[in-house]
């Protein structure tokens, strides 16, 4: 089972990039300028409020954006409004960008939801897709801080 579960994520993972992270920069839905910049340790999260799993995982992130930075992408999740609106009903805090201009193809997100850890010199240290854990998110922010 265990060797399944490796195969399969491995597999979901196959695209997403590693090494130096590509330009991020956006304007959130809520009309402030974001941008990925050394210097700081960032979670980098590609989502959907259609996905099912990102439902789970949000509320996690969410959690961690309380004490670490966070840019999150939505992908095909509707209007700025739409969004916005899923949020609040979501009690969101985090800052999310529409992903129009397919960010989530320049990083080889194709499962969602799709994590990144960025280290302060802008280097992809963690990716993982699907399912994860506030702890594991905690822990590998907590290693790109090294």
């Amino acid at each position: 089972m265990a060797l399944f579960a490796f195969a399969l994520l491995s597999y979901q993972q196959r695209n997403m990039i590693s090494g130096e992270a590509p330009p991020l920069r956006g304007i959130t839905t809520q009309g402030h300028p974001v941008t990925l910049e050394q210097g700081e340790v960032t979670l980098v999260y590609f989502w959907g409020t259609w996905c099912p799993i990102c439902r789970v995982t949000s509320p996690m992130v969410n959690s961690v954006a309380n004490e670490h930075r966070v840019i999150s992408i939505a992908v095909a999740s509707g209007s700025d409004n739409e969004i916005n609106q899923f949020m609040a009903e979501h009690g969101y805090q985090f800052a999310v960008i529409s992903d129009r201009e397919a960010l989530h193809q320049d990083w080889g997100a194709s499962v969602f939801p799709a994590i990144y850890i960025i280290d302060r010199q802008g280097q992809i240290r963690f990716k993982t897709s699907g399912a994860t854990s506030s702890w594991g998110m905690r822990l590998r922010l907590l290693l790109a801080s090294w």
